[in-house]
């Protein structure tokens, strides 16, 4: 080839594309391109064709990092003269100069989503690799046939040609050398930023643990076969011999077995009975608090006075002006009969109500349907419950919650009141009920589950009901209390053990 038609071609080219790139590419791109272009046409006219095809590769690059496609392959066949050029010079092929060249082609070809173009250029690229018998050319081609079918979205494909690669270059290799080698490939891929070839080796990494603790699972089970079969020939050896100490050594297990069993059960006995000697000084402290006679008082004081009571409300029924008083009957009644129900709860605290199934959605619905003739034009009925059976005693439930939504609805102007249900696990539940009230004074809060407490006004209620619900909550085998963090008005929380 005539040097000075061949420097002038590649000039020629060189400027049609600069003449292109100018306006789209940075300054510095450019700069760069002009750079590794005089070094392309440089190698060229001193005939270093290694050099300049290494930079006509480069050049490749910056041209399509523009979209300048036609010019990168223009740059290619000037590549294909000078390795020919070579070749008719050294009179034979050089596989490894068209190695590089076609490779360049295959990425941009990829690029490009010409994927007949790449099919054949990975074939003339496996015929070099088949010429020249290069182990480390060899796991070039299969790293680029992995990137390329990756980006070609056949993930599976991509990742067999990445799994042959590690084959490769961990055969013969021990397992801290094998985990070297993956390590030295997730390094050189980070390096080179290249996603695909991170999130392969990165799977095939943690497959090949898997497989080598399941390797080791096998081994540690074989081992533990063979101690346990040499156990075994060993106890046969032995048996024939010590028959006596073995039938001794039996006994002497049967006893401790024995021992053991008796043990688990007094402890058992003693959690059991520690247990309930807890709950009956929890209930002794109830009962010393409130005084046993008191209640038994003021049960007796119940039975005479309320057909006094009784008399009184229809003596006063004809007087138009004693509204009052009518009230203040009413309301004494009322004390009345929560006395009497409280000093009944009292009595039978340690009796637990029955339990039976129930849909708690529909348990829930149902009683805050009852509620809401109770509230306020402006409040809002909330329910969440589940679908779900459960075990509990519905009446009862339906008694404390009743109470509990009509003291919320007194106090709640605007706003919501909610009742929620939780599963907390298997035998313990939660209902909760809140309100976005005026809440409660922190005056109040220490004697809110207290009964006979001192009473300001009879006829604003009888301060019975907070203490007669947590009664019915102790013989659901549960508890009731105020959730003092909540701050947007009054929440409650019933618990319930199953």
């Amino acid at each position: 080839m005539n040097k000075i038609i061949f420097t002038l071609a590649l000039a020629s080219h060189f400027m049609a594309g600069l003449a292109q790139t100018t306006g789209s590419e940075t300054g510095a791109n450019i700069k760069e391109l002009n750079a590794r272009w005089g070094k392309f046409t440089r190698y060229a006219e001193n005939k270093q064709i290694d050099n300049a095809i290494r930079e006509g590769v480069e050049v490749c690059k910056l041209f399509t990092l523009n979209g300048q496609y036609q010019e990168a392959f223009s740059t290619c066949s000037q590549m294909d003269a000078l390795i020919y050029y070579e070749e008719q010079q050294t009179k034979k092929p050089d596989y490894m100069l068209r190695f590089i060249l076609d490779k360049e082609r295959l990425r941009m070809y990829t690029n490009l989503k010409r994927h007949e173009q790449c099919s054949r250029m990975l074939k003339v690229l496996h015929a070099y690799t088949d010429k020249l018998q290069s182990d480390s050319l060899y796991e070039d081609l299969l790293l680029t046939e992995a990137n390329y079918y990756h980006t070609a979205g056949m993930t599976d494909k991509s990742l067999g040609f990445y799994r042959q690669l590690l084959n490769k270059r961990t055969a013969g290799k021990d397992e801290q050398g094998i985990r070297q080698c993956y390590q030295d490939m997730l390094k050189y891929a980070e390096k080179k930023r290249n996603a695909p070839l991170t999130a392969a080796i990165g799977t095939l990494y943690a497959s090949w643990q898997d497989s080598i603790r399941a390797v080791k699972t096998v081994q540690e089970l074989t081992s533990l076969q063979r101690e346990y079969k040499h156990l075994q020939d060993t106890v046969e050896e032995l048996r024939g011999q010590a028959t006596i100490q073995l039938s001794a050594m039996i006994t002497l297990g049967l006893i401790a077995a024995a021992s053991i069993i008796a043990l688990l059960w007094i402890a058992t006995l003693s959690l059991r009975h520690k247990r309930r000697c807890k709950k009956l000084e929890h209930s002794l402290q109830i009962a010393n608090e409130n005084n046993r006679q008191k209640s038994s008082f003021i049960a007796d004081i119940s039975f005479h006075i309320e057909p006094a009571l009784n008399t009184m409300e229809k003596a006063v029924e004809n007087i138009s002006s004693t509204e009052i008083l009518h009230t203040n009957i009413t309301a004494l009644k009322h004390l009345l009969k929560d006395v009497q129900t409280y000093a009944w709860l009292e009595d039978e605290r340690e009796q637990l109500y029955p339990l039976s199934e129930t849909n708690v959605n529909t348990l829930c619905e149902n009683i805050m349907e009852k509620a809401k003739a109770d509230f306020k034009p402006e409040v809002e009925a909330v329910v969440n419950a589940p679908r779900i059976r459960i075990k509990t005693n519905a009446e009862e439930i339906e008694r404390l919650l009743l109470h509990l939504l009509r003291n919320a609805a007194k106090h709640t102007e605007q706003g919501k009141i909610t009742l929620e249900f939780k599963k907390r696990s298997a035998h313990l539940y939660q209902y909760i009920l809140s309100d976005t009230g005026c809440g409660i004074a922190s005056e109040e809060i220490d004697r809110l589950f207290k009964p006979f407490a001192r009473i300001q006004d009879l006829t604003k209620g009888s301060r019975f009901g907070l203490p007669i619900c947590s009664l019915i909550a102790y013989k659901l085998n549960g508890s009731l209390t105020l959730d003092t963090t909540y701050k947007k008005g009054t929440r409650f929380v019933l618990e319930q053990r199953v």
